[in-house]
């Protein structure tokens, strides 16, 4: 997709370039790990026990196939293609920038160090709010068909197994999400967010700069 959008001549890339291949880029990524990152938040919560095949096995038995699995896929895509597209640009943007007094046309490790952190901490603060959504979608407690008042004190447990679960949408989330924070538990976590994400993407799109650049030399 950079490809598709860089100038031929220049080399440059637009900011609508970046962004698209920003999206595509996570548009791949969430069809595969959207499943994976579920199974795993529920693991990590104790939902189940054994490896993430036995949860998977589990967690499709006991609520209907492969649905449950993508039940954040919506969120989880209206959370990480706005994440993918400005980071990617941002990105981009940082490292013109700051290599406009360069002589080469390569960007150091230190730009793209640089750069990549500072695309990092964008993205994650601006999309903490959608964030919040798609990990209370993936690890809510699930009510029962008879609960009728949401958010009641109506649990499944071992001796009630009859219940069938009924697992709350994302307007739901949300709307317990403003109920019992405000607007402000929309960003509650935006600051280990920014500090689990800007060193994760710095390493991350560095190591591939920097991979890229050795491949292409030894071409």
């Amino acid at each position: 997709v950079k490809w598709y959008f860089k100038d031929p001549v220049t080399g440059h890339l637009p900011s609508h370039g970046g962004m698209a291949a920003g999206a595509a880029a996570v548009l791949g990524h969430d069809v595969i790990m959207t499943p994976l990152d579920t199974i795993k938040q529920r693991l990590q919560l104790g939902h189940y026990s054994g490896s993430m095949l036995n949860a998977a096995r589990a967690m499709m038995l006991q609520e209907g196939g492969l649905l449950p699995l993508y039940r954040s896929f919506p969120v989880t895509l209206l959370t990480n293609l706005p994440y993918g597209a400005i980071m990617v640009s941002a990105n981009e943007w940082a490292k013109e920038k700051l290599s406009a007094s360069s002589t080469t046309t390569t960007p150091s490790v230190g730009v793209c160090l640089v750069a990549s952190s500072f695309a990092g901490m964008v993205a994650s603060a601006i999309t903490t709010p959608l964030d919040r959504i798609k990990t209370g979608l993936q690890v809510q407690q699930l009510q029962p068909v008879k609960c009728e008042k949401y958010g009641g004190d109506c649990v499944i447990t071992a001796k009630n197994k009859s219940l069938q679960p009924k697992p709350l949408e994302w307007n739901q989330v949300l709307k317990k999400i403003l109920q019992e924070e405000g607007y402000a538990g929309l960003w509650r976590g935006t600051l280990p967010r920014v500090l689990s994400h800007t060193p994760a993407v710095a390493i991350s799109w560095t190591t591939y700069e920097y991979c890229k650049q050795v491949l292409l030399d030894m071409s």
